[in-house]
């Protein structure tokens, strides 16, 4: 009987097993199945698009045979070519389309582009030189993209004497254009001086970064050039730094680090105040004075506030009141002017639970944050409604601005637990 009841339980077992080990086989098969189904979706687009191109190709080659004269197929399979980085088959038919055209002005455009995105270059200068110099706004058009395109391959290359020359022989042509045309040559030339420049900075050669700096501002007015210009200046002439900044702030407000800005003014107003200057004194600290109305008591930019201690509360109105929601949490003002005004709102992503915003005016002038110091303890309270459906963790947003018309920054995103 035990024999029997031995046999019976072994062979349960076996079953067991077989089962066990056979669902592990079929789920790594699925597994594999699923992953290279989406491999072959995945190959399957990539050969598709190929063979879209290589049909597209067959479609011209008939074609071509059909219209052997027709220049314009060949510049359209030299162009599936390039699709396809044979360089090879691109550059055949290019000159196929340009013996075929009898050096038309737009075949040799073409083809000159392609030898300077090969690096050819003395071959693209060549094909450019065979559109006639005459009056043409149209050729004038095709010269000025071409240059500026080598000027930008000389840029890439690190040659930047190359690439200025290039760019300048760009503007002769755009100059006869129209003025999209002349602009964008003319930003892209000031960028070759704004890179050169960069090279003499890293080599701590002031004398000749300005000097390219301000090369690039003659023909265009790049705000980059201008702060590097204020950079550069602020250690030399304080007032030329702070006129370049000026300008860069006019025109790009973002890229000027505004502490840099503000401690400038502030150094001018002291040595002047020192000097006995005080009515230069006087004029710099309303310079002063509005750009803190204007800038510094409106923008909040990455950095100005950092948050810290960030904690929830549950509190109760009276013994037997309403439970309600506190926000509580300490404010670093990072920078080193103070903050005088100081709009929070405070958004949560509860799990589980609806999400619900609060806003609450935190510093007043009466109570500045003042520069590089912290307010500890601020208080917000949370207009949550459904407060019972909370988990322990939400997502949360705080957003700040300076007053009701800014935007809104976002200062902080973080999950907190909420405290019973």
């Amino acid at each position: 009987m035990n024999k029997e009841h031995n046999e019976i339980i072994e062979y349960i077992k076996t079953i067991f097993w077989t089962i066990f080990v056979a669902a592990i086989l079929v789920t790594i098969s699925v597994a594999d199945i699923r992953i290279n189904i989406g491999k072959k979706k995945e190959t399957s687009f990539h050969i598709k698009e190929l063979t879209n191109i290589r049909l597209s190709l067959d479609e011209l080659f008939y074609l071509e045979k059909q219209n052997p004269k027709d220049f314009m197929i060949n510049l359209k399979i030299a162009f599936l070519y390039e699709i396809l980085k044979d360089s090879n088959g691109a550059q055949i038919n290019y000159e196929k389309a340009i013996e075929k055209s009898n050096d038309n002005p737009f075949a040799l455009y073409k083809a000159a582009m392609f030898y300077a995105s090969e690096k050819q270059y003395r071959e693209a200068i060549g094909y450019i030189s065979l559109i006639p110099e005459r009056k043409n706004k149209n050729f004038f058009e095709l010269k000025a993209r071409f240059y500026s395109k080598l000027g930008a391959c000389f840029l890439d290359d690190g040659d930047y004497p190359n690439s200025i020359k290039t760019y300048k022989m760009a503007l002769k042509y755009a100059n006869n254009t129209d003025s999209n045309i002349i602009n964008k040559v003319k930003s892209d030339y000031a960028h070759a001086y704004n890179e050169y420049a960069e090279k003499y900075i890293d080599e701590n050669d002031p004398r000749h970064a300005i000097l390219m700096l301000e090369n690039a501002l003659e023909i265009f007015p790049d705000p980059y050039a201008m702060y590097k210009l204020g950079l550069i200046y602020q250690n030399v002439d304080d007032e030329k730094a702070l006129r370049y900044m000026e300008d860069a702030f006019n025109t790009k407000p973002d890229i000027v680090n505004v502490e840099l800005y503000n401690k400038l003014l502030n150094k001018i107003i002291d040595r002047y105040a020192q000097e006995g200057e005080y009515a230069k004194s006087r004029f710099y600290t309303l310079k002063l004075d509005n750009f803190k109305r204007k800038i510094i008591n409106n923008n909040i930019y990455k950095g100005d506030l950092e948050i810290k201690n960030f904690k929830i509360y549950s509190k109760k109105k009276f013994i037997i009141g309403k439970k309600y929601y506190i926000a509580r949490f300490d404010m670093i003002n990072n920078t080193n002017y103070p903050v005088e005004n100081l709009f929070i709102k405070i958004i949560i992503h509860p799990q589980g639970g609806a999400i619900s915003e609060s806003e609450e005016k935190i510093i007043t002038r009466n109570t500045p944050l003042g520069a590089e110091k912290t307010a500890n303890g601020l208080e917000v309270i949370l207009n949550c409604k459904e407060v019972d459906i909370f988990s322990k963790h939400a997502e949360i947003q705080i957003l700040a601005r300076k007053n009701i018309r800014a935007n809104w920054t976002m200062i902080d995103y973080l999950t907190v637990s909420f405290a019973k």
